[in-house]
């Protein structure tokens, strides 16, 4: 493990700049989120991308902000920024003030970096601060450059959950490969220009007028943040990452039901492992949990949306003596799918609320179908990828990621700080962290 004081000097000479796309958008272009992406608003996705020295060569700063310019020409609404006009509700204002862009250096090779296993750590690679309390100049989108010693590189990504979730993430970040592969062996890629959406209208009556529905369990509406995005935690936040490869997975299933799927397998032993760290009270409130993954029904063309599937499952018994299996297979139900009820309790107040939904209950988010090693540069893929995310709200998140073979999984652990302290040893005792991962 990493001692504090050698944390905080792994990064150095961060340098800050903007950049935009290559064409100018237009004027008075408009984008409206959602109910959907009004309800994630104070959330904040983050994740880094590793690559190893062959696979970047030649990708000068130069290099890489040219095919910013042809990415951004596509993703245009990531360079835009918010207002809140006397109504409440949060527009885009597509105005071409760019993604923030990050350059820092790193002491360490990949490989040492890698081997340090503490997977806690990929944050310095990302540049990360949330939106607000000045709308107008905050960008949505920080992308960080680390040059690392061997000449290896990362790229780390700070991804406001407003413009969408994690497949509209991966995809921004894979489109980014596929056009810096282009420039570095045929010159400048074609991208078509998208159409720019008309600016917004009023709502007909017919979509306004619905029957108030019963309010999901999956979202939590907290006090207004006003114009600075952040969740409001009673606790300091922490995060805990590891991987366990395909062979440790398999070790932990073989005494239980072969049949049931990795996350679902995962998400109920660290759901028993917090049930058992957490008082009587919040065992109880830790009966309800949120699910989050991808819709497997939704074609992506590379637009920017929040479609993830979003559900709760409640169980009417102890968590933290239940059979595992039987935890694991009421998490396989999914619960209900709450989208369209999020839609409207948002919608309800006209998208001026503020809510949360990771973290207001505990939350398992399941991105095993997220194309996350999608990117290619010069042909060659990440050799790790890691997520996370910012702004969870107190009662925590876990999100499951597959590694590089597909086999394996990345877990990243997000709870108040004096929980991760007590979840270390329960996750040692169920086999998910080893001897090396206890401080």
């Amino acid at each position: 493990m990493v001692s504090a004081k050698e944390d905080k000097s792994l990064i150095r000479n961060i340098r800050l700049s903007s950049v935009g796309p290559g064409n100018a958008t237009g004027s008075d272009v408009i984008h409206e989120p959602s109910g959907m992406d009004l309800a994630m608003k104070l959330h904040y996705l983050i994740g880094v991308y590793l690559f190893k020295k062959h696979a970047v060569e030649g990708f000068s700063t130069k290099v890489i902000k040219e095919s910013m310019f042809y990415l951004l020409n596509e993703y245009y609404v990531t360079c835009g920024r918010f207002r809140r006009p006397d109504s409440g509700r949060p527009y885009m204002k597509c105005n071409d003030c760019g993604v923030r862009f990050v350059e820092a250096e790193c002491e360490k090779t990949v490989d040492e970096w890698v081997e340090m296993r503490d997977y806690s750590l990929n944050k310095h690679l990302v540049y990360h601060l949330p939106i607000g309390p000045e709308l107008s100049f905050s960008p949505s989108v920080y992308l960080q450059i680390t040059r690392f010693k061997c000449g290896g590189m990362s790229l780390g990504l700070s991804w406001a959950h407003v413009l969408g979730d994690a497949q509209s993430a991966c995809n921004f970040v894979n489109t980014w490969g596929q056009v810096i592969s282009k420039i570095q062996s045929h010159g400048p890629p074609y991208l078509p220009r998208p159409i720019p959406p008309p600016s917004p209208t009023e709502k007909p009556e017919s979509q306004l007028a619905h029957a108030k529905t019963e309010y999901p369990l999956s979202i939590h509406r907290v006090d207004p943040v006003g114009d600075h995005w952040v969740t409001a935690n009673n606790f300091e936040m922490d995060t805990l990452s590891f991987h366990l490869t395909a062979a440790q997975i398999t070790h932990l299933q073989s005494k239980h039901d072969q049949a049931i799927p990795v996350f679902e397998f995962l998400a109920a032993v660290i759901w028993k492992c917090i049930a058992k760290i957490r008082d009587a009270a919040e065992a109880e409130s830790t009966k309800i949990v949120t699910l989050c993954k991808t819709d497997p029904d939704n074609p992506r063309t590379g637009k920017l949306s929040n479609s993830q599937i979003v559900s709760t499952v409640e169980a009417d018994f102890s968590i933290s003596n239940a059979d595992l299996e039987k935890l694991a297979k009421l998490l396989a139900e999914e619960g209900i799918d709450e989208r369209g009820q999020i839609e409207r309790a948002v919608e309800d107040d006209g998208g001026a609320s503020d809510y949360v939904v990771y973290g207001g209950n505990l939350t398992f988010v399941n991105l095993e179908e997220v194309d996350s090693y999608g990117v290619e540069v010069n042909g060659n893929k990440a050799e790790l990828v890691w997520c996370g995310i910012e702004g969870v709200a107190d009662k925590g998140a876990v999100v499951v990621t597959e590694d590089s073979g597909g086999k394996g999984r990345l877990v990243t652990v997000i709870l108040p700080e004096h929980e991760v302290v007590k979840l270390k040893p329960e996750l040692k005792n169920n086999g998910l962290l080893l001897d090396t991962d206890i401080d």
